[in-house]
């Protein structure tokens, strides 16, 4: 071997990869979840917060394993110039619950925002498959040479074919992505509210769909686990599976802090208005198309979807559900107007428990007057 081909390096840039996921996936899950313990309804953390935050530091571990077991121990360089390389292993365990966890914190979510019952079976059913691939994943990894030093070649012994693994992981993982992230769009199509708002839902629930292609790019890198220059050839595979992970959870936190974003929006649209007009008319105007927006961003309180409007209650930045058990028939109406004063019309929905499913939806309208 020449000394230009043994200096041939990734490692650079395969540290910088590794680097990045860490702070994108730390900022993106702390702003779900302090949107989520400021939010109005003062319900706190919910059972898919605390899902995507044990994936998230998942996540993050399979970088920081990467960088402790990647570039020095030769990962980006060619295996004639490097040491033997162990952390193959060590990473795909943590590769593998990172990405699980990730679908079973979405799964969550579908669960707490949609009582469509047939809906919520469906992903009972889907969170159980994406537990038992899991495991599967685990008991190969754990089972798959013996002696398991020779996965990373200490030793000689009898392996799987990795090569015909990693394909099969690749690809149940891709397809399960494309379902989980698809799931909700018949549901939403079916709601009974504007067009413009079913397609702003679907793109927010679907965007998911994005991680497909990073697990289709895997596929590509998928020979590098069997050729003799492994620490070469799995360098792009190794960067591919820590931004896996990463995407996945930056578009399961959006539908979290998508009104916090909305909200940013239309300050900086209002910030640029004012300093082009003068006076402070657009700013007020601003501050009521935001709901009232005084200084602390609004959390969505997520209603639970079903056949009914689910982006009730835009105006306020919060979405309310209301119970009863004999929901009134008639309408609320105002008194007369006052001089300086304006209306503001409210719909809540009304639901009858315990069966949501097949209790009628009501609309009550409420209008009351504000000086």
């Amino acid at each position: 071997m020449d000394s230009e081909y043994l200096a041939e390096s990734k490692t650079h840039v395969v540290t910088v990869m590794y680097a990045i996921p860490i702070a994108l996936e730390a900022f993106s899950t702390g702003w779900r979840l302090w949107a989520s313990a400021t939010g109005p309804s003062g319900l706190g953390f919910a059972f898919d917060d605390y899902l995507m935050l044990f994936a998230t530091l998942v996540a993050m571990v399979v970088c920081a394993t990467g960088l402790v077991y990647g570039p020095p121990h030769g990962l980006g360089r060619h295996i004639e110039a490097v040491p033997e390389h162990d952390g193959d292993y060590i990473f795909s365990h943590f590769y593998d619950l990172a990405i699980a966890f990730t679908k079973l914190s979405i799964l969550a979510l579908y669960h707490r925002i949609f009582v469509t019952r047939k809906f919520r079976l469906i992903i009972i059913g889907t969170a159980c498959f994406v537990c038992a691939w899991v495991a599967v994943m685990e008991v190969v990894l754990g089972f798959g040479c013996r002696p398991i030093q020779a996965w990373w070649g200490e030793a000689e012994g009898k392996c799987i074919n990795k090569e015909a693994f990693t394909y099969f992981t690749n690809v149940t993982n891709m397809v399960t992505d494309m379902w989980v992230f698809m799931m909700p769009i018949p549901v939403i199509l079916g709601l009974q509210t504007a067009r413009e708002k079913k397609v702003i839902l679907c793109l927010m629930f679907g965007i998911g769909l994005a991680t497909c292609a990073i697990s289709a790019a895997r596929l590509t890198f998928v020979f590098g686990v069997a050729s003799a220059d492994f620490t070469w050839h799995e360098a792009s595979l190794g960067i591919l599976s820590a931004w896996e992970p990463c995407g996945a959870i930056l578009c399961a936190n959006l539908p979290q802090i998508f009104r916090h974003l909305v909200i940013i929006r239309d300050m900086l649209i209002a910030g640029v208005q004012s300093a082009t007009n003068s006076g402070s008319a657009a700013t007020a105007v601003s501050a009521d198309r935001l709901g009232g927006y005084k200084g602390s961003l609004q959390h969505p309180d997520w209603a639970k979807l079903s056949h009914s409007d689910g982006l009730m209650g835009e105006t306020s930045g919060t979405v309310t559900e209301v119970s009863a058990q004999k929901p009134p028939d008639a309408v609320i109406e105002s008194d007369e107007l006052r001089p300086g004063c304006i209306m503001v019309q409210r719909e809540l929905l009304q639901t009858s428990e315990p069966d949501i499913e097949a209790a009628p939806v009501r609309e009550v309208h409420v209008e009351e007057t504000k000086e």
